[in-house]
């Protein structure tokens, strides 16, 4: 699944302000097949290919899956092609990679709300948040403490976290002028539960870490996340449970083709 949310796919436009002016919502075609995709492109047309209501919540809402409870079953299983327009002048890329770390969240939020608008509308989409307590992991400096290097870069244009595979077959997690709780929030995704940045670690950090995925095949010889946590990065993940805030499904639609 390929979610693309990063910041260079923030580029809204002004009616995102008012939200989307118009937006139409088809049934994916299951011949077409390829990978899921939701985002925006130049011009701040918000886009979603091969997309699941579900998938669709987890960036609406800036939760996981497993932060998502009640609904029926066809919110893994059916798929919609989305396009929704705003009017309003672009956003231009110069102006994208300008803008500060607070300028980027106010757009992503804002984008957030008017997905959320639309799900409403169209999905009817009536939803409560409640908190549960539910296994996390902690994350917490190591024994001999953290090994990571903090950034003294002012540079603005210069931050986000990318995650490759190598040809080696490991995963390769980059993060470049990224604040531990964003790194909290990356690893969330991959081991499945919240993670709690308990670090006390203030500031901006720069890091690169190497490991074998969960998947991979056996001929790929890395250290576990878990691993490769402690060992490049003097972090540790600490089981324990603790309050999770969930979405909470109380009613929804499919959405008629239009």
């Amino acid at each position: 699944m390929k979610l693309i949310f990063a910041t260079m796919c923030l580029a809204l436009t002004a009616a995102a302000q008012s939200g989307f002016d118009v937006a139409s919502i088809k049934p994916s075609d299951p011949a077409a097949g390829g990978n899921m995709q939701i985002g925006v492109l130049p011009g701040g047309v918000f886009t979603a290919t091969n997309a699941t209501l579900k998938a669709l919540m987890q960036q609406a809402y800036d939760v996981r899956d497993f932060q998502i409870t009640g609904g029926p079953g066809w919110l893994d299983t059916e798929r919609y092609d989305i396009v929704a327009k705003g009017g309003g002048p672009a956003v231009s890329e110069d102006d994208l990679r300008n803008m500060t770390d607070g300028q980027r969240n106010q757009f992503k939020e804002q984008l957030q709300l008017n997905v959320r608008a639309l799900l409403a509308d169209r999905f009817q989409l009536k939803v409560h948040r409640e908190t549960k307590e539910l296994p996390v992991y902690v994350l917490a400096t190591a024994k001999n403490g953290a090994s990571i290097r903090k950034t003294n870069d002012d540079d603005v244009t210069r931050s986000g976290l990318s995650i490759r595979r190598g040809e080696d077959g490991k995963a390769e997690m980059t993060g470049i002028r990224l604040p531990l709780a964003s790194l909290a929030k990356s690893l969330s995704d991959r081991v499945g539960r919240t993670v709690i940045d308990q670090t006390g670690l203030q500031g901006n950090y720069d890091f690169k870490m190497t490991f074998a995925p969960d998947l991979a095949p056996a001929a790929v010889d890395g250290p576990s996340l878990f691993t490769a946590l402690q060992e490049q990065l003097g972090l540790r993940l600490d089981a324990q449970k603790g309050p999770v805030e969930v979405v909470a499904i109380d009613s929804v639609q499919k959405a008629s083709e239009n």
